[in-house]
């Protein structure tokens, strides 16, 4: 895993994990042994990334999660979820859905939690989108840098956020919105995030070419430092009083037996 067991986060700092779900989005905010899960991966027909990946590697970190941020309904972003529940039944939910027991994931929702101020900047409440467009994108921010988690919203979603809020999405990292499509990632969006880092979550050789290269390309025009699970497998931000530092796993354990040459851009298209 990314954290070797001899090295331990101390309390001033806090954690990002995105974890290699595959075709899904499931992230993992952690600080003092606690969590909080911003999607939980995708769910076939004999399991789900719940059971079969977010349990096992919150148990192997020793991390306690406290609650589920839903960004909306889709299967490959709610699929863990059942799973996670039933190992953690005290656990809240916070969502756009409106659902039973799931407190409100919409725009002027904002807590506190281990330090970390979360806001939500979209949907509205009174929003009338559906699906990808009523993702919940929220900003996790220690008062010095930050994430946006931005699920899966559409250029459509992006226009009417930008149009009203854009001064308070700016970020240092984003979560690449709907696994790197061209639907998603307008220009606007990535200049008026005004981010350093683009993180991007998909399964290798999918059927959907994700990430799209022109999405790649776009960020790293725009001077964002570019990773994505094909590539790099799980990801890992380690922020403290002194910055911030990204690591990944494959470049962990690219030393001792990652075949490089399955990993390379060219055999990935």
């Amino acid at each position: 895993m990314c954290w070797p067991l001899w090295q331990k986060p101390r309390p001033d700092e806090w954690q990002v994990y995105m974890l290699d779900v595959g075709q899904g989005l499931a992230m993992v905010i952690a600080r003092n042994g606690k969590a909080i899960l911003y999607d939980t991966g995708l769910a076939w027909p004999e399991g789900d990334s719940g059971q079969q990946l977010i349990i096992p590697w919150l148990h192997w970190h020793n991390l306690e999660p406290e609650g589920v941020i839903l960004s909306h309904e889709h299967l490959d972003h709610r699929g863990g979820l059942d799973s996670i529940l039933h190992t953690w039944p005290m656990l809240w939910i916070r969502s756009p859905l409106n659902w039973e027991h799931h407190q409100p994931c919409v725009r002027g929702e904002a807590w506190q939690w281990q330090g970390l101020r979360f806001s939500v900047h979209w949907p509205l409440q009174a929003s009338n989108d559906k699906g990808n467009n009523h993702s919940c994108v929220v900003k996790v921010y220690d008062g010095t840098n930050s994430i946006l988690l931005t699920g899966d919203i559409e250029v459509p979603a992006e226009q009417k956020m930008l149009s009203r809020y854009w001064q308070q999405v700016q970020t240092t990292l984003l979560q690449v919105p709907h696994h790197g499509s061209n639907t998603s990632s307008s220009l606007p969006l990535i200049q008026r995030v005004n981010g350093k880092v683009a993180l991007a979550s998909a399964s290798r050789y999918n059927a959907w070419r994700l990430p799209s290269n022109k999405v790649k390309h776009r960020y790293q025009q725009q001077g964002y430092q570019w990773l994505d699970t094909p590539h790099q497998g799980q990801v890992t931000v380690n922020f403290s009083a002194q910055g911030w530092r990204i690591s990944s796993l494959r470049e962990q354990i690219l030393p001792r037996w990652y075949h490089q040459w399955f990993g390379v851009p060219v055999d990935n298209g």
